[in-house]
């Protein structure tokens, strides 16, 4: 599948609770993709990033922030990712790179940012198994991945 040649104009929409949380957003992925476990408020940690899937297609998310990896992904670039739990139980951060909506180094149009400190440590909410292996530059073939 080929990266789209725009992103559409429509974001996500609020849709109610899921896993414990009040509030999620439904958002559409244009790619099957592997969420990235990772935390840190400077320098990322990678914990890993292969076992995780979401399919494409319409999920939910939590909220999304900036982290210090920027992946590119043919014409699209972005340092957004948003948090979600993946169609085989993983919970992980998705690249703005893959949702249909948005623009190169913006966040993804009607999705709420994290609160202070979500993401910022491994004990950050959410429980996921561990992953096992980290992939450079990533597992979605993405073209560059520059990590802090």
């Amino acid at each position: 599948m080929s990266a789209p040649a725009a992103q559409a104009a429509a974001g996500c929409y609020q849709s109610g609770g899921h896993a414990g949380y009040g509030t999620t957003y439904t958002c559409n992925i244009w790619r099957t993709n592997h969420p990235w476990a990772m935390y840190g408020p400077g320098r990322i940690t990678p914990i890993g990033n292969v076992e995780g899937v979401l399919n494409a297609g319409n999920s939910w998310f939590v909220c999304q922030k900036r982290f210090g990896i920027k992946l590119e992904y043919g014409s699209i670039k972005n340092d957004w990712f948003a948090y979600t739990l993946g169609d085989n139980g993983y919970w992980g951060w998705v690249s703005a790179t893959h949702f249909s909506a948005g623009g190169n180094w913006e966040a993804v149009p009607g999705l709420a940012h994290c609160p202070g400190g979500f993401g910022d440590t491994a004990a950050y909410p959410g429980e996921r198994p561990v992953p096992h292996t980290w992939q450079v530059p990533g597992p979605d073939r993405e073209s560059k991945v520059f990590i802090n």
